[in-house]
């Protein structure tokens, strides 16, 4: 972890940000845009022998996955929901209108599962560099040990 804190600390595309057991890695505020990502770091002594584990979670900012997960569960309610009341309202000979809420809600969640495509692709070249930073400071600290 310190090794990574000298490194970020030189290196000025990206930002280092300790807590706890976890490092988090990320785009410097003027060059990020929604889709960037942030790399999460955990870092394990391995108990079976020499070295360390290094675990890596890369993703886009929390608020961005909570929008999305908001999205997605509105969207999966209200084709539940507007759907079973449609086909009751359809089986006591009533107006199905509600029935429409399934496969709008539907293409809906497609369309936003594409823009979410989209937006991992907007950010892959951060994402690429993030890693990068991450080889590399752990390269020095290998090329150390030799």
């Amino acid at each position: 972890m310190d090794l990574l804190d000298k490194f970020t600390s030189e290196d000025e595309t990206v930002i280092g940000k300790r807590v706890y057991d976890m490092y988090y890695l990320d785009i410097p505020k003027k060059e990020q845009h929604y889709w960037s990502p942030e790399l999460r770091i955990m870092l394990e002594e391995n108990l079976a022998g020499e070295g360390t584990f290094v675990r890596c979670v890369v993703g886009p900012r929390q608020s961005v996955w909570l929008l999305f997960v908001f999205i997605y569960g509105f969207l999966s309610v209200l084709a539940l929901f507007g759907g079973m009341y449609g086909l009751v309202q359809w089986n006591r000979g009533g107006s199905a209108g509600w029935l429409w809420c399934f496969p709008i809600a539907l293409l809906i969640i497609f369309s936003v599962y594409v823009v979410a495509k989209l937006g991992q692709r907007t950010g892959r070249d951060q994402m690429l560099h993030l890693f990068s930073v991450l080889y590399h400071s752990i390269g020095e600290k290998h090329l150390e040990r030799k």
